[in-house]
């Protein structure tokens, strides 16, 4: 996928390709080749993306999540395990940057720490209402105790690469998606605050659709996969050992945060309304 087209417009044609597509078949021409050249006639994008664009995404498709999600792909996904597109609107009490912020530095962990929590302190947020979004896909999957837990994933078009001396690019794939590259990535575009809405939306709506729900047993985490840097099937034994040791596979960021710090922005966002 290093040569497809950059820009808004092939990333939501990347995100209707994705959002139509059954995940337990072999994306290829025979089988899904007209759907996906609808999509790029749809999108002004020329037939000749069609091939390699099916060749990057069944790469996307067997490509192992790493993480605390292991060995597990797209691939291993059943029907009635995933939903593709969910709205939400999340109803806001009066939310202020610092009290976000305070969830990320009172809760540190993983790939979030004091600096992430210094830069959302920064953000011009104070607001009441609603907030509306659309998560890209919820999956269920298995802890190491077998119970399934409920995942956000989102797709993620963004060009890494190399650029020659006039910034030309000449080169992308798995090897620019290693971990600190994707790591500034997302601080810079504030991904992790996305992801962490996310799931503070997928739990509400777990509280209020699954009976008995209790988060520390259902709610899983999230996972962000940047499709240019998919490598496709990866042996467990060429897996780079991340952060204590758990897998970590190019273009794939897989995270479980802390339970507390998703309830702590829960809170934040249902802060009542200060007076003046």
């Amino acid at each position: 996928m290093a040569d497809f087209p950059r820009g808004a417009a092939a990333g939501d044609c990347l995100h209707r390709i994705l959002e139509n597509m059954d995940y337990s078949i072999h994306w290829q021409l025979e089988s899904v080749g007209e759907q996906v050249g609808a999509e790029l006639r749809r999108a002004g994008l020329a037939s000749q993306h069609l091939e390699p664009l099916l060749a990057g995404l069944e790469q996307v498709r067997l490509t192992p999540f790493g993480g605390p999600l292991g060995g597990l792909r797209l691939a291993d996904l059943a029907a009635g395990q995933w939903l593709n597109e969910m709205n939400f609107d999340l109803t806001l009490g009066s939310v202020r940057a610092e009290a976000l912020a305070a969830a990320f530095a009172d809760h540190p962990g993983g790939a979030c720490g004091s600096d992430y929590a210094n830069q959302v302190a920064q953000l011009p947020i104070a607001s009441r209402g609603f907030l509306t979004g659309s998560i890209d896909l919820l999956f269920q999957a298995p802890d190491p105790a077998g119970r399934g837990r409920w995942w956000v994933l989102d797709w993620k078009s963004n060009w890494l690469g190399r650029r020659d001396s006039t910034g030309r690019p000449v080169a992308c794939g798995p090897s620019h998606y290693d971990r600190g590259a994707m790591a500034t990535l997302m601080a810079a575009n504030h991904y992790p605050l996305q992801a962490h809405l996310y799931l503070v939306a997928l739990h509400r709506y777990l509280c209020w659709r699954q009976p008995g729900y209790r988060p520390e047993r259902d709610l899983g985490g999230y996972a962000y996969v940047f499709l240019r840097g998919a490598p496709g099937p990866v042996a467990p034994q060429d897996w780079d050992a991340g952060v204590a040791g758990s897998p970590d596979i190019p273009g794939m960021v897989v995270e479980c945060p802390p339970l507390a710090r998703l309830l702590a922005l829960d809170g934040a966002l249902a802060a009542p309304e200060r007076n003046p």
